[in-house]
């Protein structure tokens, strides 16, 4: 007696059940992004790594730090330290 062996092109894959996305309460919690834009740049792995040390050491947010040096550029050179 032959073998029957199962064919994969005649095999029909089976739906999914669709299912509502569960609620992700990390994303929800988000800050709006809303009126914000993105400022970065490409540094050397040594600044990188004594920056993220340094926000380690003073218990901050590197964004924080950023927004920081960027007051005092500004004031620096005569703006408004907006950031």
């Amino acid at each position: 007696m032959a073998k029957k062996t199962a064919s994969l092109f005649k095999a029909k894959p089976a739906k999914p059940a669709l299912a509502a996305p569960a609620p992700n309460p990390a994303r929800d919690a988000r800050k709006p992004k809303r009126g914000k834009h993105l400022i970065s740049g490409l540094f050397e792995e040594e600044t990188y790594r004594q920056y993220i040390m340094l926000a380690a050491e003073l218990g901050a947010q590197r964004q924080d730090l950023l927004r920081e040096a960027l007051n005092d550029v500004f004031i620096k050179h005569g703006k408004q330290p907006i950031a």
